[in-house]
């Protein structure tokens, strides 16, 4: 314990002091409730994002700036974790995690390409990231090769993984979501790797990701046997990582005739309780978005319980998640804002300061 306390001493009472200064429900509220953009972007005068904001509410709004602007904000509370790890199993872990959501910017950039989605459709779900800029993912988009994002990534693997993803798959929306689930499960193992070396109460890391993992699978499976993969497909692409749902049980979702089949065979497993509520409202909207948005609901209540104990790394990282998904709701709702997407349309997509089932 007093190692933990020497090793993150300075870290915790200003990561903790960082979470304090998360927006509120009533800041949503607000937000949704107001009466444009350019009126729901002032509300974040008065919070940590003032800094990054405060000029933008002096012009038109833009929403490109504004998405640039928050992302920098998060970017900056990154760099701000990195900065002052010292312990080389959790900066090499975290430095994995940066990794990551570089991957999760070039999967956005490709499956925009893929699907011919244009930049200002696809900026709106885009998470720019490290050397994927707001700019270079603009560009990216608008260039349509595929064969110059792998260039940009710089990593012979990743490029390689991709191309044998596109081979032998005609279909547009499943060559999309093939690239998809194989650079996730590229991501997801190497940080894994990282993760298994942290050791004592930093294992929180270990849910966290362990539970990310497990819905990004069960994810997995109702996409793929949605657009019709075949079952060994479905599991190559699974991330080798089975936290509270086993590959058996996988398997067993996968080698059912159909999503809606997978749904029911998946209310035996740990996320029965996030699953079930939602198969009748998927009979009627087809739409599983429903069960993506349930479960980084669950996720970011996992990250919350991360803090219920100081001193190990698990609430850096869920700090992290939570500021994440606190930037992705924020553009969310401002893009909607541009729009003229009423907020009753829009909250079933936020993530924070929601009810557990977006129904």
């Amino acid at each position: 314990m007093l190692k933990k306390v020497l090793d993150y001493g300075y870290l915790t009472p200003r990561v903790r002091g960082k979470r304090s200064f998360l927006l509120v429900k009533g800041d949503y509220d607000a937000m949704l409730a107001a009466e444009n953009a350019s009126a729901a972007l002032r509300r974040l005068e008065a919070t940590r994002y003032k800094p990054y904001i405060s000029q933008l509410t002096l012009e038109e709004f833009d929403l490109f700036k504004t998405e640039k602007a928050l992302v920098k904000a998060y970017q900056d509370e990154v760099g701000f974790i990195l900065k002052n790890l010292k312990e080389k199993s959790a900066r090499s872990f975290f430095e994995e995690f940066v990794h990551l959501l570089e991957v999760r910017a070039l999967i956005g950039v490709l499956k925009s390409i893929l699907l011919e989605v244009p930049w200002r459709d696809a900026s709106t779900y885009i998470f720019p990231f490290g050397k994927f800029t707001p700019e270079v993912c603009q560009s990216l988009v608008e260039g349509k090769n595929v064969r110059r994002v792998l260039e940009t990534a710089k990593d012979r693997k990743l490029a390689r993984l991709v191309e044998e993803a596109l081979e032998g798959v005609e279909e547009p929306a499943g060559k999309s979501l093939k690239v998809e689930m194989v650079l996730t499960k590229y991501s997801y193992e190497r940080l894994w790797e990282k993760a298994v070396l942290l050791k004592g109460k930093d294992q929180v890391c270990l849910r966290l990701l362990g539970i990310q993992s497990d819905t990004t699978n069960i994810m997995t499976v109702l996409r793929m046997k949605k657009l019709g993969f075949a079952l060994e497909q479905i599991m190559e692409s699974l991330i080798p990582v089975y936290f509270k749902v086993s590959p058996e049980e996988l398997r067993a979702a996968a080698s059912t005739p159909s999503e809606k089949d997978a749904m029911k065979n998946l209310t035996g497993t740990y996320y029965a309780s996030t699953i079930t509520p939602l198969l009748s409202v998927y009979e009627v909207r087809n739409d599983l978005t429903l069960f993506e948005v349930a479960f980084k609901r669950l996720h970011a209540s996992e990250c919350r319980r991360a803090f219920y104990q100081p001193f190990h790394l698990g609430e850096a990282f869920a700090y992290l998640y939570l500021k994440l998904y606190e930037v992705k709701d924020l553009i969310a709702i401002l893009a909607a804002k541009t729009m003229r997407i009423p907020p009753e349309k829009v909250e079933p997509n936020l993530i924070l300061h929601q009810p557990p089932h977006p129904i």
